[in-house]
Formats: C-alpha cells, structure tokens, sequence
C-alpha cells in the first residue's frame, strides 16, 4: 500500500486548472449575477461541460492526483543497492566465525539505510530486487555459520554453541526488520507470491539448518546426552520443584542449570522456526522409552524385591515431571510421562510382579507401598491385574489363618486384626468403602468408584472362599468366641466399644455359608451362659439376639437429602433365644411361687417347701438344645427331699406335665471349713455330689466315688480330675497325676492354702469336648438332611414336576440363607424320597420328576 508522502508528493506540472474561472461576489450587494456555467472535470482533466455553481455561488469539481515513479538516475538506484547491502553484510557478520576479522565497515547511519530501502521500494518500486538482496547476503551468512558448526565438540558445548547462534540470529532478524522497514511491509502486502523479512529469513533457516542431516543429527545427540545426564544425576531431595534445580559438585559442562537454560533456549527455538515435535520432542520420546526400558529390564533380572522397583519407578515419574514442568507444554510433558509409564510397567512387568508387590506389602503393613502401586497401575491401565492379586492374597491368607488348626483358639482373633488392616487398604490405598459390617458409618472416600467397588468386593470374595477351605470351622469359632465376649461383657469399656467390637465379629459371620452352625454354637453357649449364670449382662444379651435375628439397618447417605439402605438383618430363626428368655422369666416366677408361704387352711395348697437355697429352673426341650439325661444320682437325703418337694409344686401347678431332671448343667455352693479357715466352694452339681461323700470319710477310692455317687464312669473321671488336678486342689489324687484311673484313691485336702474366701473351681464337663462337638456336629446333619427334605418337598408341592437341574438349583437357592448344601447330598435326599413315595422318576426321562401328592 502507497505511503501518505507519495500519495502528496504532486507533479511539477499540470494543466488541471487552467479551464477554471473564478467567480466574483459584491462587496454591497447581498445578491450577485448568476454564476457563469463553467466545464466539469473529467478525472482526465478535459473540460466536458460546465458546472453548475451551489446557492452561495461556489462551483465544485473532482480532481484526480496521479503518481508515477521519479525518473532518478542509475547511480541512485545503484547507490542505495549497495548501502543495504554492505548493511546486511555488517549486520550478519558473526565474529565466532569471522576467523577473527572485523565485521565489514558501515559508513552510514541506519536512517540512511532505511531511506535508502524506502528509495528503491516505494519510488523506485525496486521492491523485488531488495527481497534478492536480502536472501542472497542473509543465505551467505547462514552457509558461513553451517560450516563451522561441525558437531565435533563435547556433549552440550555444540548444542550451547548452536543455541547462542540461533539467538543471535534472532536478534538480526529483529533489528532488519526494523531498519528495512519498508521491505518488511512491501513483502507483507505481496500476498503469498513473496514473504515478508521475517518468513524470509526463518525459511532460509530451516532449509539451511534444521532439515540439514548433520544439524539433525548433532541436536538430536546433544539431547540424548543431556536427558542422560539429567537421569543418572537425578535426585530427590531438589529444593525446588518447578524451577531449574541446581545441583553442586558435578561437571560444569553439564550443571544442571546451565544445561536446562540450554535445553530451554532450544526449545524456544524449536517452536518459533516449527521443528519442536521432529526435532526434540520425537527424540526425546525415543530417548526415553530406551533409557527406560534398558533400565527396567536390568532391574527385573536382579530384583529381589517388588515393592523397591514401584517405588523406583515412582521416583522415576516424578523426577520425570518434575524435569518437564518448566521446560515443555502440558501436552508434551504428558506424552513423555505416558512413554515412561510404558517403559517402565509394560504388561510384562506389571503382570509378574504384582503377585510378589502384594504379597509384600500386605505382609509388611506397608499401605503407603499398595496406595503407590494402585496410582502406579491405574496410569498404565493394569488394575484389574491388581485387584485380581489382592482378591489372591485375601484368599490365601485367610484360607492359611483357618486351616491352622494348632491356632484355633486364636483364629478369630487374627481375622479380626486382618479384617481390619484390609479396611485400611481399601480407604486409604485404594479409594473405596470397605464391606460393611452389622452396623457402623459408612465411608466413602471416592463416591465416583462407588458404583463398582472391585477391591472391596474382591477382599470379600477372598473371605468367603477362604473359609470354605475349612468347612463349619470358621463358624464354630466365631459363635465361641462371642460367647467369651459375652462371658466378659463390656467391663469398663464404654458400651459403643464394645458393640463396635460385636460388629467386627458378626461382619466375619456373613462371610461364612454355615449360617447354621453359627446358630447352633451360639445358641448351645447362650443356654450353658444363662443357666449356669455365666452371662455379664442377660439385658445385653437380649440386645445380642435381637441384633442377630433382626439386624440393623444401615444408610448410607448418597444425596444431600436422601439415605440408601444397605441391608437389614442376619436370621429369623435366632428367636429361639428369645424363647429361652421367656423359660427364664417364667422359671423364676415359678421359684417365686415356691418359695412363697403356703396357707396352712388351704387343702388344695402344694406341700411346703423344706429348703430356701433349693432353686430349679423348668425349660423346655424344644427351645433349649440339650439332650435328655440318661442315668441317675445318688442325692444326699437332704438334696433328695427338696426335688420331691418341687416335684409336688410342679404337679399342682400342672397336672398333665412331667418334670425331667437334667442334672449336667445344675451348680451348688458349699461352705467347707480348711485348716487355714471357712471358705465357700462354687461347684457343679457333679462336683458338689463327690465332695459331700467326703462329710464323714477323708479317703476314698474311684470305685467307691463311682459307686456312692451314681455318676457315669466317664463323667465321674472328668469331676474328680477337676477336683484333684486342676488349679485348685481340693482332692489330692494318690498316686499323683494328671489324669484319673481306676486305681487312684482320694484324700480331703484340708490343708488348702487359698487367701480367697470365694473359691470357684471350673467343671470340667462344663466346657464342650471334642466328643460332644462331634455330637453337635451330627445333629446338625441331621438338621440339614431335613432341611434338603422340606426344601425339596415345597419344590415339588408347588411346581408338580421338575427337571433334575431346576430340582437341585431351586433347593439350593432356598437353602442359602442357612447353608450351602451339596450337590451329592441333594442327590442323595432325592433318592431318600423316592424310596419313601414323596416323588417319582419319570419312565421315559429320568431327570423328571413328578410329585406324589
């Protein structure tokens, strides 16, 4: 576009006005004689007519300026040709490689210079021949600078070098720019046909340099050098993260600042001329999938710990970012941290190690170490490789925990501690709400990870399929060990503490699929704990069946406004322990009774009670699980008197009931005088029986204990082994020993030194035998083989006819909720049923079924 100067700069001579004639206006008069028409100016200049003047007499014509270049002399031209061009020649003189002559002499001032340029691009419009200057005089200083950048120096020196040129060179750009101004805009309004001076110098640059194959080469060398160095130097206790970090004490060639600023610069560079993805960023990738990937597999070979090469490779990603955070844009630094994260854990790696990563650190308590290793596999995508290993582990550990059958004692304890370490692992490593017990808030630490919850889901897994390595086992000892908690009861402990420990155990219980052994267990040791009195709490454990029959229902907050229920409740048929509470209260009613004064004018009344410190507790079979009591008990007179008194009182009350005496479970309190004093005995009734044979005689022998007392061989044996052998020796046994025979006699210990005034001495047929758990055991097959009945039985009521497969999954299914029946016992009940004509095989099909109604 023409500049304001020529647009004004007219010619010498014209003929524009020579046709026009002025008008002439009176001075006195305020009118004046009409305007003379006068000719219009075409754009020419020739007259074509006349104009015709406005109200004030004023005639209006178009004038159209023409320019055309001066005629200057070739010297002129020529002149300025050479001012730019010595201009360039001394602008472009780079002194390095100037082999050390001074750069060529400008005698003129750049004004000068810039004139000259407006000179030859606006008059002269020798625009073109300006833009040639400029490419030859800047392709000539580029040649120089290319040949003597050899790459032949040390690593970084040429890059540093080449860096330092690239910034001068950017720096002569600017100021040709500013000083040929006019070049610059001539070239910007040619269109595509010819660049302004910056395009023209940055185009001769990169055909120049950047696509030269030596150029490529020593850039791409320099950088592997320096991404090298950067990784066998890195360390991690940088002062600073997103700026350069200095190191000390390491070669100055490569100091780490320094070497950023060039590696800076570079990039820089790299942008601004195109080539930062070909020609940093591509190698660089290169680079770092290389170094990488040699380095894991020299590790891998050597490793012998899992957990060390995560946290290396954790290290590694964060020197990584930390390297590229102030160097590189975002996109870039997350392309190179995804080549390491792929070097580093392909799925080679990931796969082969996760098991030993694990392991590991479940062993160690190291939740920092799993949080570490779940980031590590969730960027490579390789979680379900995780989740898989722990869900293992889970299962391998507690399968190892409840097939230890030394440890028995012991095994709810540890599933406890590991229960609640897995807990642990799931918020706090991997970002999920563990599975719930009975009651307790819920957390979710991540809602987004909510939904699906494969860890937590996985740990319970583990759990379930690890105690069916031990079937009925886990059970048992879990219904035992509430009962020792209820024994204790929550003592000085605050009540959300002990029911916060209740909970752990019961969310063990849902994990086992013999909900029904649980039952039993904990129903056999609630009765033993309420008749023998054993109970902390009986108002605590109504709560702990309402808790086991009803549940409680947890929420879980999912809006603002708005609870989730996440479950209601263990087993219905826990009401049984409601029951004996009811046999409870109505017994002590029924004590109270007896113990009431009797009307002496009253016929009907029961006999009187002979003895206040008789009690009897009257239960029904059906609630409590204990068998009836075959044999019978040689009774002091005394002891005998009262029960045919309570007989009595009972058939008043009741005439069409019969009482039936199971002594196993009675207790009684004796007051025994002992040299060192009087001192009250808590025994079992059993206990009690053999101690009194000893009122009027200090020694006895087996046979006559057995035959005086009238106890079975077997739990005569364990009362008296209870008597001699146990902590409190109230009996001594001749010869001395640890267990009981034939032969042994007994002697009234009346030198028992005790400083207790109360003395308890524990029964040993009290406590449950590996003999009356095989007892329990097989009732509770006994129990099952008519629960398959019943099930399969209603099956058959309601559908008429059945496949074989349909049979066995829907007696299954409606046997979940109390066990997990097998496949062969099912088959097994099937037969049972058809030779006693509750259902028939079909002639023609013999996996049908039909119902005989």
């Amino acid at each position: 576009m023409a500049s304001t100067t020529v647009l004004l700069n007219f010619p010498s001579t014209s003929d524009a006005f020579s046709n026009f004639e002025p008008i002439s206006f009176l001075d006195d008069d305020v009118t004046a004689s009409p305007p003379r028409k006068a000719p219009k100016l075409s754009h020419t200049g020739s007259p074509k007519g006349k104009a015709k003047a406005d109200e004030k007499g004023i005639r209006r014509m178009m004038i159209t300026l023409k320019t055309s270049p001066r005629d200057h002399d070739t010297s002129t031209q020529l002149y300025s040709s050479i001012i730019i061009t010595r201009f360039l020649k001394h602008v472009l003189w780079y002194p390095p490689y100037g082999d050390g002559m001074a750069a060529p002499p400008l005698d003129v001032p750049y004004s000068e210079v810039r004139s000259a340029c407006k000179m030859l691009v606006t008059i002269a419009l020798k625009g073109h021949d300006v833009h040639g200057i400029l490419r030859i005089e800047f392709e000539k200083a580029i040649t120089q600078i290319s040949q003597h950048s050899k790459g032949e120096k040390e690593a970084l020196v040429w890059l540093k070098a080449f860096v330092d040129v690239m910034g001068w060179l950017d720096g002569r750009v600017n100021l040709i720019r500013s000083v040929l101004v006019d070049l610059d805009c001539w070239g910007s309004s040619q269109g595509s046909d010819v660049s302004n001076v910056r395009d023209l110098c940055l185009d001769t640059i990169r055909k120049s340099i950047y696509q030269h194959l030596k150029c490529v080469h020593c850039i791409s060398e320099d950088i592997r050098a320096w991404a090298r160095w950067e990784r066998e130097h890195s360390t991690s206790d940088s002062t600073t993260r997103d700026q350069d970090v200095e190191m000390i004490d390491l070669d100055p060639i490569l100091d780490s600042a320094e070497s950023r600023k060039t590696i800076s610069r570079l990039i820089s560079v790299l942008h601004l001329v195109g080539y930062f993805r070909t020609h940093f960023l591509a190698p660089y990738l290169t680079f770092t999938t290389e170094f990488f990937s040699n380095e894991r597999d020299d590790m891998v070979k050597a490793l012998e710990n899992a957990t060390a090469y995560f946290a290396h490779c954790e290290k590694r990603l964060e020197e990584e970012d930390r390297r590229l955070r102030s160097l590189v844009d975002e996109p870039s630094r997350t392309a190179v941290i995804v080549a390491t994260e792929q070097a580093l854990l392909p799925a080679t790696v990931t796969k082969s190690l996760v098991s030993d990563g694990v392991q590991q650190c479940m062993r160690n308590r190291d939740v920092k170490g799993l949080s570490r290793m779940f980031d590590l596999y969730m960027r490579v995508d390789a979680l379900e490789y995780l989740r898989v290993a722990f869900a293992n582990y889970v299962q391998s550990l507690v399968t190892e925990i409840v097939t230890d059958e030394k440890n028995d004692g012991v095994m709810i304890t540890t599933l406890l501690e590991e229960k609640a370490f897995l807990d642990k692992v799931l918020v706090n490593a991997f970002h999920e709400r563990p599975f719930t017990n009975t009651v307790g808030k819920e957390t979710n630490p991540d809602p987004s990870r909510d939904d699906t919850r494969p860890f937590s889901y996985g740990a319970r897994d583990g759990f379930e399929k690890g105690f069916l390595a031990r079937k009925r086992k886990p059970a048992e000892m879990i219904a035992k060990y509430i009962d020792t908690a209820m024994r204790k009861g929550g003592g000085s402990e605050p009540e959300d503490s002990f029911w916060s420990t209740l909970d752990d155990v019961l969310g063990l219980y849902r994990f086992t699929p013999d909900k029904d052994v649980f039952r039993t267990f904990y129903e056999r040791g609630l009765s033993k704990r309420l008749l023998l009195q054993k109970s902390a709490d009986n108002a605590l454990e109504e709560k702990v069946i309402n808790r086991l029959r009803d549940g409680v229902c947890i929420y879980v907050l999912v809006s603002d406004f708005r609870q989730q229920a996440l479950g209601t409740g263990y087993d219905p048929e826990f009401g049984k322990g409601n029951d004996m509470f009811k046999d409870i209260a109505l017994s002590e009613d029924l004590l109270k009774s007896y113990r009431k004064p009797r009307d002496p004018k009253d016929k009907d009344a029961p006999p009187p009670m002979t003895d206040v410190r008789m009690s009897a507790m009257v239960l029904k079979y059906s609630t409590w699980p204990f068998q009836k009591y075959e044999g019978t008990i040689h009774f002091p007179p005394e002891m005998s008197e009262s029960l045919v008194t309570f007989n009595a009182f009972y058939k008043s009350k009741h005439k069409n009931r019969t009482l039936e005496w199971n002594h196993a479970l009675g207790t009684m309190s004796i007051i025994t005088k002992f040299e060192s004093g009087e001192k009250e005995l808590s025994l079992s009734l059993y206990q009690g029986i053999i101690l009194l044979l000893f009122q009027k005689e200090d020694r006895l022998s087996y046979k006559d204990i057995l035959l005086r007392s009238g106890l079975k061989p077997k739990d005569a044996m364990l009362t008296l082994q209870s008597l001699a052998c146990g902590r409190v020796h109230v009996l001594n046994k001749r010869p001395p020993g640890k267990d009981v025979y034939e032969k042994d006699e007994f002697v009234f210990n009346a030198a028992l030194d005790d400083k207790r005034r109360n003395i308890h001495i524990s029964g040993i047929q009290q406590r449950e035998t590996v003999e009356e758990t095989k007892q329990i055991d097989h009732a509770i097959d006994q129990d099952r083989q008519a629960s398959i009945d019943a099930a399969i039985v209603r099956i058959m009521k309601s559908r008429k006819k059945v496949t074989d497969s349909e049979l066995k999954t829907g007696a299954i299914t409606s046997l979940a909720k109390h066990f997990t029946p097998a496949v062969t016992d099912i088959k097994k009940r099937i037969e049972h049923l058809i030779e006693r004509d509750y259902m028939t095989r079909d002639e023609g099909n013999h996996n049908l079924y039909h119902y005989v109604a």
